[in-house]
């Protein structure tokens, strides 16, 4: 997988949750500008095609992700739930395009397959209607049944990282070995161990949303000053943290929603009235903050904020 390929399936984990009303946001207003590079895919990308429910990318063999249309004129159910209202699902019957006209049939059966053998996950969305579509996260096609519908079960990219652990020890064992260590490659061994150790001392401190009920293992451990502005000090300190669900910690880290030294939500203006209603935010909400979390939430609001 290339760097665009992985950055967009974080992205979709990422969003997993997530109504999406509109095409701007799944595949740009047109064909040449496309979503513009972001902090997860490096160029300019969509995420589907919004044409059909197979996408898959032009010249590439694989399929990138898959749009779940659950109409009687289409597939009919295809989603059967674990938790409708968290995204969850346990697995997904994805129908193959059946139409004797497709022309593009047999190159997406294809690219399924080679996603099958080959393990490669895929982004789901959920087209509920017209315009509107959640995303489901990621999924992996495990199986082929007889009549040609593909089998599709939930799947986490943290699950591909330990997949490839062990290749990954084996190049930390081949760089102890060689005097010019490549920096960059250990810059981002560390923050990845300090963003796990920094989300473990946060848990220590509640395993909710700090919003909402939304528990562990689904929570972020959302820095208030970015990580890329602070110092090392500042990265670890948990007072420079909080524990969001996906939908709060891209408010929050997007500077729509901000909270005063008492705690107090401020929600910027901004931020458009349907994703409010959407998100169920409310003036009232509040969070628990301490002195010392206000002096980095200061920052979030002088900086971060959406004025």
């Amino acid at each position: 997988m290339d760097n665009v390929h992985k950055g967009i399936l974080k992205k979709f984990e990422y969003l997993k949750g997530q109504l999406i009303i509109g095409k701007k946001e799944i595949k740009g207003e047109n064909s040449t500008d496309r979503l513009p590079p972001d902090s997860f895919v490096p160029e300019k990308h969509i995420l589907h095609d919004l044409i059909r429910g197979f996408y898959k990318p032009a010249g590439k063999p694989y399929l990138l992700s898959y749009q779940a249309t659950e109409s009687e004129n289409n597939y009919g159910k295809q989603i059967i739930w674990k938790n409708e209202n968290n995204a969850e699902f346990i697995r997904i019957e994805m129908a193959p395009p059946n139409s004797p006209k497709d022309n593009r049939k047999k190159s997406d059966i294809d690219a399924a397959r080679y996603n099958l053998i080959n393990k490669i996950p895929i982004g789901i969305l959920r087209k509920v209607k017209k315009g509107h579509n959640i995303i489901l996260g990621l999924g992996r096609i495990t199986s082929e049944r007889e009549d040609g519908i593909f089998i599709i079960e939930p799947f986490s990219y943290n699950e591909l990282k330990k997949e490839n652990l062990k290749r990954f020890e084996e190049i930390l064992e081949e760089l102890d070995e060689v005097e010019a260590i490549n920096t960059s490659v250990l810059r981002e061994v560390f923050q990845r161990q300090g963003q796990q150790q920094f989300k473990r001392t946060l848990l220590e401190r509640s395993n909710k949303c700090a919003l909402c009920e939304i528990e562990e293992p689904f929570l972020i451990a959302s820095h208030i000053k970015p990580w890329n502005k602070c110092t090392d000090e500042e990265r670890l300190n948990s007072n420079n943290g909080l524990l969001l669900c996906p939908n709060h910690d891209i408010l929050f880290d997007r500077g729509y929603i901000t909270f005063n030294e008492h705690g107090l939500i401020k929600i910027s203006p901004k931020m458009p009235e349907i994703i409010k209603h959407q998100m169920g935010l409310k003036e009232s909400a509040t969070i628990s903050i301490n002195l010392k979390m206000n002096e980095y939430m200061k920052w979030h609001r002088l900086y971060q904020f959406k004025k």
